[in-house]
């Protein structure tokens, strides 16, 4: 499967809207399976395919579908360039070179650093100024 990331449409063949059923049909069984906030009113479904590197969000109170993705995969790719091991200079670059402005920057509790297009929700996670893992959704 290639990794393609494609903004507010999913990864590859993976789309946003798709179900749980229609995912693992594509891509297979994940690793792990997860359901966080069971008891608070928007329970979501997480599959972890963690040999590709790649977290898949399903909001349960929309029938199981996918909304957001996370991954941490070397070879994602977005407007063809691989980024994970960038630098957060050189990701908005690329975001410029595509249009895509008005980023936010915010360091974590956690530590990392993520900076953030929300007209196209994404966020980039960096530690020491270096791209770890990219969540985006619809």
């Amino acid at each position: 499967m290639k990794l393609e990331i494609q903004l507010k449409k999913g990864i590859g063949e993976l789309l946003f809207g798709s179900t749980i059923e229609e995912i693992i049909k594509e891509i297979g069984s994940p690793e792990e399976t997860e359901v966080i906030g069971e008891d608070i009113e928007y329970p979501t479904t997480i599959l972890h395919y963690h040999k590709i590197g790649l977290s898949l969000f399903f909001d349960n109170n929309d029938h199981s579908i996918l909304t957001c993705i996370d991954i941490d995969s070397e070879d994602v790719e977005i407007f063809g360039k691989k980024l994970i091991g960038s630098s957060p200079r050189e990701v908005e670059l690329l975001m410029i070179e595509n249009k895509i402005y008005n980023e936010t920057k915010e360091e974590e509790d956690w530590g990392e650093m993520r900076i953030s297009f929300e007209e196209y929700s994404i966020d980039f996670y960096f530690i020491d100024e270096k791209l770890v893992s990219i969540t985006f959704g619809k």
